[in-house]
């Protein structure tokens, strides 16, 4: 249509322009749940997430645009980014806990919480997008998948010292009690299971994808060997 801009970022949605203050998006079979989360949010004054703004006449949905950039590749972010990005969840699941019917323990789970799914501002994440994956589940898990993503876990460039160091940093900013860092790993493996076994547009992304989560948890079971 006249005046729309296609957005680039993210990874999950087939089509986002721009028109306007407005970004419209093609909705998914979860978009019902999605709204509520996001006028949920709103309604709690949590601004690091869209803003729902309704569906227009091509059963598209509206949300109030937010100035930041995407990044459209995983790679290396510096400390203080992963642990803004861990400071921006915790903001988000200690809200979305009271969200009507959440389980005793759980939160609103992103469940895809790459990097390629936070706005930037000055260098900065200020923002998560694309919620389409949301659900309830356990705020530890979405942190571990989080975790997975930001610190690039698998690249055999960086030291298990290196990734240890800010590991910690990135749980010390969520403010993950050293207890529950007991199993931190074994939830981070179980996100790469996930991901392993789901399947993507043709068979060469699948088969790709599962390449890459299974080098990622080589790497990962060697890093856990060190505690053991």
């Amino acid at each position: 249509m006249d005046n729309e801009v296609r957005l680039t970022g993210g990874r999950m949605t087939a089509e986002v322009v721009r028109k306007g203050d407005l970004v419209y998006r093609s909705m998914c079979a979860n978009a019902p749940f999605v709204h509520e989360v996001l006028i949920f949010l709103e309604k709690n004054n949590i601004n690091c997430a869209p803003v729902f703004r309704g569906i227009d006449g091509q059963n598209r949905e509206m949300l109030r645009f937010i100035h930041g950039a995407a990044p459209e590749n995983l790679g290396f972010f510096t400390t203080k980014q992963c642990c803004q990005a861990a400071a921006l969840l915790r903001t988000l699941h200690d809200s979305l806990r009271l969200f009507p019917g959440c389980p005793s323990a759980c939160t609103v789970c992103h469940n895809d919480l790459s990097p390629c799914n936070f706005l930037f501002s000055n260098d900065f994440p200020i923002a998560v997008i694309d919620w389409d994956a949301a659900a309830f589940g356990n705020p530890l898990d979405d942190l571990a998948y989080a975790a997975w993503m930001w610190l690039d876990i698998g690249n055999g460039d960086y030291s298990f010292d290196f990734v240890e160091i800010r590991m910690n940093a990135m749980l010390d900013a969520y403010g993950v009690s050293q207890e529950a860092r007991s199993d931190f790993a074994d939830r981070m493996m179980k996100q790469m299971t996930r991901v392993g076994a789901g399947a993507f547009p043709t068979e060469e992304q699948t088969l790709a994808a599962q390449a890459w989560v299974f080098g990622c948890q080589d790497w990962l079971r060697n890093f856990m060997k060190r505690y053991k």
